[in-house]
């Protein structure tokens, strides 16, 4: 794996990680929450998509996607918790690629909650 890559899987594990939390959060109303992680989270994942592994890369795609459908149908609560889970989901299958980019052993992202 190239610098690029690592750097951009980097940034999209953050931002990843970032928008799954605030659709979780009980903090912040849903609506707001999606609004948030679409606009600061996965936008700027989608515009900077060229170094990611094609299989990442075509998951983000899709949960972009699937918001922008949404958005034309009215989102909702489950929207933003099915989103969540599709987030992490693709987080789930970054961390193993920056864990052997590190060196590190593998970490399980369920254990490090």
């Amino acid at each position: 794996m190239n610098w690029d890559s690592a750097i951009t899987l980097a940034f999209a594990a953050e931002q990843l990680f970032a928008a799954a939390q605030l659709l979780t959060s009980d903090l912040v109303p849903w609506n707001r929450a999606l609004r948030i992680a679409y606009e600061r989270h996965l936008v700027p994942l989608v515009e900077n998509d060229s170094f990611l592994p094609a299989d990442i890369r075509a998951k983000m795609l899709e949960a972009h996607r699937s918001y922008l459908r949404e958005k034309s149908r009215g989102l909702s609560r489950e929207f933003a918790r099915e989103l969540a889970n599709d987030l992490m989901s693709i987080l789930r299958e970054i961390m193993p690629l920056l864990n052997r980019v590190s060196g590190r052993p593998a970490l399980e992202l369920d254990k490090a909650a």
